[in-house]
């Protein structure tokens, strides 16, 4: 009984006869009919040679299955599709593109895989064909950018909550490619990180990518929402947060807004510092608010709010009473000048109670009474408790007359 034709080479038994030789449909192998004959009666032939196996089909299947596993979330199974591919073919820049992606992606706080992510996206424009390097450049730029502001997400959900400067740190390095991006003269800027950025420097005939924008304009948004509520919920000093407001600004958020909050911030390391009004960082924060408020009125002209401590200084000199429009025991209570709660209580006093007498003389024996209870008390956990419920209640019940919780500057009144 002669034995089954089969391909020493692959093993497959799918030979075909074809141009007087077999052919193994599988690898290619190609074997006369004397070798055929010599196979099917002794069961091996040798092959002289190199024989090139077609592997195109597996490279596809083991592509298509990293891609299907990144959409749908299981960017550790991607990676190792990846990498089957890039064992096969080392060069295929499209799997180096997927597997930065992938493993970008599967970042934790304690495991930011920005610089591996990117150094895979190098790979794939460095085994890209000469004609294509153009096109996988913008394509490395856009898949970074998506994994980017996956991880300023990922960060800042947890900057909002605990304003750690170990988190400041990562949202710098991950946003610091993108300020390079949009200001090519800040590139000595981003020196810190370990790996180049060749993708995100456009060449001369490069134009910027308007989803690269979008995706900026989004990160900015995310940085600002998270710094505001890390001032509302942590006793940090605003060090970081302007930082991280400043690179914001650099990305594509609102001037107005950013020099707005950093303003906030920098009101909240006043507020700190108000035991020791002679220490040196209490005048760097003045000299700080007084800056930014410069840069503000640049921009803005409507903006004509003072730094309330010049007035006071001013006043004390005099020997006047301060009665400026500062809400010390909300502030002291929420942590800022600047946020919702505050915000709130102020249009009550400028279009409530500021409109009748007794609500003047109301507004008068507070400011004559609340800084020192302030200086006193306002940096202790039960003073801030035994304000808050009453504040709280109070804010919710003026939000449901009408009364706005939105940004607003004070009235002279």
């Amino acid at each position: 009984m002669m034995k089954q034709l089969t391909c020493e080479m692959c093993g497959s038994t799918d030979l075909i006869k074809q141009d007087g030789v077999f052919v193994c449909e599988t690898c290619g192998t190609k074997y006369s009919v004397e070798e055929a004959k010599k196979m099917m009666v002794e069961g091996t032939v040798e092959v002289a040679g190199t024989v090139k196996i077609d592997d195109s089909a597996k490279i596809a299947n083991y592509y298509t299955i990293a891609e299907s596993a990144c959409d749908a979330g299981n960017q550790k199974e991607a990676e190792n599709y990846c990498n089957k591919v890039i064992e096969i073919e080392p060069n295929n820049y499209k799997a180096w593109l997927l597997k930065g992606r992938a493993a970008g992606l599967q970042s934790t706080l304690d495991n930011i895989r920005l610089e591996e992510s990117i150094s895979y996206f190098c790979k794939a424009v460095d085994n890209a064909p000469e004609d294509q390097v153009k096109e996988v450049r913008k394509l490395a730029r856009n898949e970074f950018s998506r994994v980017a502001f996956a991880l300023i997400e990922l960060c800042c959900d947890a900057y909002s909550e605990n304003g750690s400067s170990d988190i400041e740190y990562k949202i710098l390095d991950i946003v610091m490619p993108f300020v390079m991006y949009s200001r090519p003269d800040s590139y000595t800027e981003c020196s810190y990180l370990e790996c180049d950025l060749p993708f995100m420097e456009l060449g001369e005939d490069e134009e910027r990518d308007i989803e690269i924008g979008d995706i900026m304009s989004d990160m900015a948004s995310e940085i600002f929402s998270a710094t505001r509520c890390a001032r509302w919920r942590t006793d940090s000093f605003s060090t970081g947060g302007v930082s991280l407001l400043c690179r914001a600004i650099d990305i594509g958020l609102d001037k107005k807004d950013g020099y707005r909050e950093i303003i906030s911030l920098l009101r909240n390391d006043k507020l700190r510092l108000r035991h020791i009004p002679t220490s040196q960082s209490y005048a760097y924060v003045i000299k700080d608010i007084v800056e930014y408020q410069k840069k503000l009125r640049e921009i803005d002209p409507s903006y004509t709010e003072d730094f309330e401590d010049s007035q006071q200084t001013s006043n004390q000199q005099t020997g006047n009473q301060q009665t400026n429009s500062g809400c010390y025991v909300a502030t002291a209570v929420y942590g800022s000048y600047d946020c919702p709660q505050v915000w709130t209580l102020r249009r009550f006093r400028d279009y409530t109670l500021a409109k009748t007498w007794h609500g003047r003389l109301f507004i008068k024996t507070y400011y004559a009474i609340s800084p020192t209870l302030v200086k006193w008390f306002g940096h202790t956990e039960w003073f801030k408790k035994m304000w808050k419920d009453k504040l709280d209640c109070m804010v919710a019940n003026l939000n449901s007359v009408g009364v706005e919780n939105t940004p607003y500057e004070d009235k002279e009144w």
